[in-house]
């Protein structure tokens, strides 16, 4: 069986900060992971699989568990060896096998579930008649599109088009004019998952300026360290971050794999039932994660109001049907 891509859809219920790792001389003091050609912000891969292998283990109560006397726990790295994942293929790890794991020579598996790296595909900014959403030929994969517009914009939603100036934050453009032909096919491109609301206010520009209106209107917030003696502000613990803003319209893509063509050791990966695993559980585990994104969040800075992401194109699942 091929492996089967599914594109998701999200929409930052908070402003979202992946850091870099460090603090650089930049702007802020914590800056936030850009891709290196377009310099826009993106969330790695890593930072959607970690949380949502979590987020599985939680729902399938594989977080911290206990068989035969010893502790289990397939959320995260499972120890420092991975020894405390149990590794379980008969029946499969609801967690396990679409994250995978590494108990030691002959006994690991690489996850049926590939991640890629989440890009903005809408950007909320502020105008002059309140929010729209911006997007480019680039986010919006129409490769096929040369970058015609300059420094103008086109409305692809009905609440823009009336407008013939516009500005986006501090940015000012004209609306274009011309191009109608493949401004009708680059509307075919919006996913029909985006909330209608959205679609309404949707702006296109060009890759050349879509950078430069994302990277303007980032959220930007100074915080301080508090010292836990005395509950005040330390003394020069003065600190600033972004974050890419609530209401931004992110896509990834996740990979599904069949089980029937792998093994662990000398065993096959089955289910409780005997079957072989197929795509749609080992989807059907991962979504298990991706609904908890909505509730406990991704990124850092959780516990200063972040993180929170509502993943919109999210199938429902039988739960009396589920394998655990």
């Amino acid at each position: 069986m091929k492996p089967y891509v599914k594109p998701y859809y999200a929409m930052t219920i908070d402003p979202i900060h992946v850091g870099t790792g460090g603090t650089r001389l930049e702007r802020v003091d914590l800056s936030i992971v850009r891709d290196p050609a377009t310099k826009l912000p993106k969330i790695p891969g890593s930072s959607i699989s970690g949380p949502a292998r979590a987020y599985t283990a939680l729902e399938t109560k594989k977080y911290r568990w206990e068989e035969n006397g010893r502790e289990y726990s397939c959320a995260g790295r499972g120890g420092e060896g991975g020894e405390k994942h149990c590794g379980m293929v008969n029946p499969a790890c609801p967690v396990c096998v679409p994250y995978g794991f590494s108990k030691g020579t002959g006994n690991s598996l690489q996850g049926l579930a590939q991640f890629f790296d989440a890009h903005i595909l809408l950007f909320p900014v502020a105008s002059m008649i309140g929010p729209v959403w911006v997007t480019s030929p680039l986010a919006l994969e129409a490769y096929e599109i040369a970058d015609f517009l300059e420094d103008r914009f086109y409305p692809l939603g009905k609440q823009v088009e009336a407008r013939e100036n516009l500005n986006f934050g501090w940015i000012m453009l004209e609306k274009a004019k011309d191009n109608l032909e493949k401004i009708d096919q680059i509307k075919k491109k919006i996913p029909e998952e985006i909330p209608e609301f959205i679609k309404q206010r949707v702006v296109l520009v060009s890759d050349t300026v879509f950078p430069k209106i994302v990277n303007s209107n980032l959220e930007v917030r100074t915080s301080v360290s508090i010292d836990p003696d005395t509950g005040a502000a330390e003394e020069k613990a003065l600190f600033t971050y972004e974050a890419i803003p609530r209401g931004t319209i992110l896509k990834f893509d996740v990979v599904y794999n069949s089980g029937e063509f792998f093994k662990v050791g000398d065993k096959d990966l089955k289910l409780q039932d005997g079957r072989n695993v197929d795509i749609q559980w080992v989807k059907e585990q991962v979504e298990e994660g991706l609904k908890l994104f909505e509730v406990l969040g991704i990124g850092g800075m959780n516990t200063r109001g972040m993180g929170r992401v509502r993943v919109l194109n999210l199938e429902e699942v039988n739960k009396d049907a589920r394998e655990n």
